[in-house]
């Protein structure tokens, strides 16, 4: 919303992003909570894991249109500049960020701690929690968009770059888009049995 207001892509692109790591940390939760109900479900020959796999492969499908939309708002502000007010988005900007480094601490320390998960019959002694490691991608990705926002901002208001504003969509949707190919190849191979 505050991205709209102040005519900024940069805080556009960032608050797009952050609401959907809204969205992958919902989706976790709900995968670890299906995963838990279903342990003794005889109908998972193989167990219930591979629900947490599936959670992270739909954040990373959601991540890769994430990065497509910045590519297309970032064109459309390329062409169409619209005065933005700086001093504003820049604060809305370093709230984010702040947001973002306390949401990727919870979720690191939750990774380096390790989850006790029984998932019933059948789950690898090998399985690696793509599922968690899908939130935290997403509060890092997140973070340094909100960086690079910052950055761009900052530039526009004291240089007078205001092309600044719009390049940050496109390097936040490479960003984004390069994240989200890793976390899909991890969680398509997993989700299909490759070695």
């Amino acid at each position: 919303a505050a991205g709209w207001w102040f005519n900024s892509m940069a805080l556009l692109a960032d608050g797009w992003h952050m609401s959907s790591h809204a969205l992958a940390i919902g989706l976790s939760a709900f995968a670890y909570a299906m995963a838990r109900r279903h342990t003794q479900d005889r109908r998972f020959a193989f167990g219930t894991w591979k629900i947490e796999i599936l959670g992270g492969f739909a954040s990373a499908m959601f991540l890769l249109g994430v990065a497509a939309w910045m590519v297309i708002g970032s064109v459309e502000r390329l062409f169409d500049p619209k005065p933005i007010h700086y001093r504003e988005a820049i604060i809305v900007a370093i709230v984010g960020l702040a947001v973002n480094v306390a949401c990727a601490f919870i979720l690191g320390q939750a990774h380096d701690h390790g989850h006790d998960h029984h998932h019933g019959h059948g789950e690898p002694g090998h399985h690696h929690d793509l599922n968690l490691r899908s939130a935290y991608l997403h509060v890092i990705a997140d973070a340094a968009t909100s960086v690079l926002a910052i950055a761009a901002l900052a530039g526009g208001m004291v240089f007078g770059w205001a092309w600044l504003d719009p390049l940050m969509g496109f390097a936040g949707a490479i960003l984004v888009a390069v994240w989200a190919k890793g976390l899909l190849r991890d969680s398509s191979r997993v989700l299909l049995d490759a070695e």
